[in-house]
């Protein structure tokens, strides 16, 4: 799926040749990738790779372990010069020797200790309160939070809502990071700031699995604005309102915008600017392992808004892990409608797993989004916002980084430190709701994801044809009848 963006007009492109040969800078922390697997991802950048050359994701049959190292004898290069990550029973394996993810994929594919084997693809990056910007937001009266809230202020602090995305901030201090300047890779000031209207009390240790090994920092904004939907301050007197704002934020970074990317780029010794007209992207194999850590580690919400048209085994193994570990998954069913309309995942899986729902979207008269895709995986519908359906006023506002200070088509040196009302359009901003409300009805009592999935499509709002259609699901989230009809009894 295309990430959901800001509207903005962007002028003006910066462009230089990709050159090597520099030493490699410092930065306060270790990038997680090291300069061979920067230099693959910026290859997949620059050429609109829809993987990571060199990356391969293998599940193998049972009992055969004794085979693996005759299998992986294939690859070219030396086991030496290949890494290998276990990710639950799917082995990732790096190797420079075969830039090619797909035919060697294919290769290990045939051989018959493997039941399968796919490149590592990149996703794509959806009482009425005293906030004052809380006027912009339709989409709250859409859902009829107030009236929820009335049953359950905010939810609480004993479930945790994991927001696998971009990254959310969570430091606020000036970072000294390696940056290509135009005419040398300098040391330059990057300031940053965690967003003020999400408690720091509130929010959970995260991880960075793709940038490094330091604290969490949104270079993006997708992520923050994903996470503010669902979990940002409530009754406060300060900016916008989030659906569960008394539960904790567990922020998981997968993805790579043009910033982080070029961090890491300038950080390994390569001059020159990236094309900044990429919208960056999200390796399976960090995302599932992503999954994992956060039902591993207490959370029981997990919200992605991130998909692509990839069907993969690991997806729908991965979801089955997290929904028998407790976990519920909202899940974007993709912005492609014009482009095909073709099923993205994981949303794609949800609709055969019980506590995993894909989520399309509706703009503010409550009909489907341009955009948002259909078919029968999609199971419910909320609020993503569209420019179509009410101009400006109709996209999703919500607290975030200001974009004329990380804009890549007209700054050389971003800073990450200042907030506004931003407004972002995409299933990437309705997933977030059923996240939200997900984890109302987690602090109701109903711990089962498979219950919490039923009652939400149980108490929508039917549009559409009459009972459960492509367009819709079974309707729109409604949080107070979901909250009244099962979560308040409990």
């Amino acid at each position: 799926m295309k990430r959901a963006v800001a509207l903005a007009v962007l002028a003006g492109v910066l462009l230089l040749t990709l050159e090597t040969g520099s030493a490699q800078q410092s930065a306060p922390f270790p990038f997680r990738a090291s300069p061979d697997r920067v230099q693959a991802l910026v290859a997949a950048w620059n050429d609109g790779l829809p993987y990571v050359p060199g990356e391969v994701l293998v599940k193998f049959r049972p009992g055969a372990a004794a085979t693996r190292a005759s299998v992986l004898s294939l690859l070219r290069g030396s086991a030496a010069t290949r890494q290998e990550t276990w990710i639950g029973d799917v082995l990732l394996v790096r190797s420079t020797a075969d830039p090619e993810s797909g035919a060697v994929a294919l290769q290990l594919a045939q051989q018959p200790e493997v039941e399968w084997a796919q490149p590592n693809y990149l996703l794509r990056a959806g009482a009425t309160p005293t906030d004052p910007s809380y006027f912009r937001q339709w989409n709250m009266d859409a859902i009829r939070m107030p009236a929820a809230w009335d049953i359950n202020p905010g939810g609480g602090p004993a479930v945790t809502v994991a927001v696998i995305d971009t990254g959310v901030t969570t430091a606020s201090q000036s970072l000294s990071l390696p940056l290509w300047t135009g005419s040398a890779i300098e040391t330059v000031i990057i300031p940053v700031g965690a967003n003020p209207d999400i408690a720091a009390s509130r929010v959970v240790p995260g991880v960075d699995f793709v940038f490094w090994d330091g604290p969490v920092i949104d270079f993006d904004g997708h992520g923050t604005h994903v996470a503010g939907i669902a979990l940002q301050d409530t009754n406060n007197g300060f900016g916008t309102a989030g659906i569960a704002y008394q539960a904790r934020l567990m922020p998981l970074k997968v993805c790579l915008g043009h910033w982080d990317l070029q961090f890491m780029m300038s950080g390994s010794g390569v001059p020159g600017f990236l094309d900044p007209g990429d919208e960056g992207f999200c390796p399976i194999a960090e995302i599932t392992q992503a999954m994992r850590y956060a039902v591993d580690n207490g959370a029981r919400v997990l919200n992605l808004s991130l998909s692509a048209p990839i069907p993969l085994p690991l997806w729908a193994d991965t979801m089955r892990y997290v929904v028998e570990q407790g976990g519920f998954i909202s899940l974007a069913a993709g912005n492609s409608f014009e482009d095909g309309n073709p099923v993205e995942y994981p949303a794609g899986y949800a609709s055969t797993i019980d506590g995993a729902m894909a989520v399309g979207a509706v703009g503010r008269s409550k009909a489907r989004a341009f955009y948002s895709n259909t078919g029968s995986y999609v199971e419910i519908a909320a609020p993503g916002g569209s420019v179509r359906d009410g101009g400006f006023a109709g996209l999703i506002f919500q607290s975030g980084v200001f974009f004329p200070d990380f804009d890549p088509f007209s700054v050389i040196v971003p800073r990450f430190d200042r907030y506004v009302d931003v407004p972002f359009q995409g299933t990437s901003m309705a997933a977030p709701h059923v996240a939200g409300v997900a984890a109302l009805l987690r602090a109701q009592g109903i711990t089962s994801p498979a219950a919490i999935e039923a009652a939400i499509k149980a108490f929508a709002s039917d549009l559409g044809t009459p009972g459960r259609d492509d367009l819709y699901g079974y309707g729109l989230v409604d949080a107070r009848t979901s909250l009244r009809g099962l979560g308040a009894t409990r």
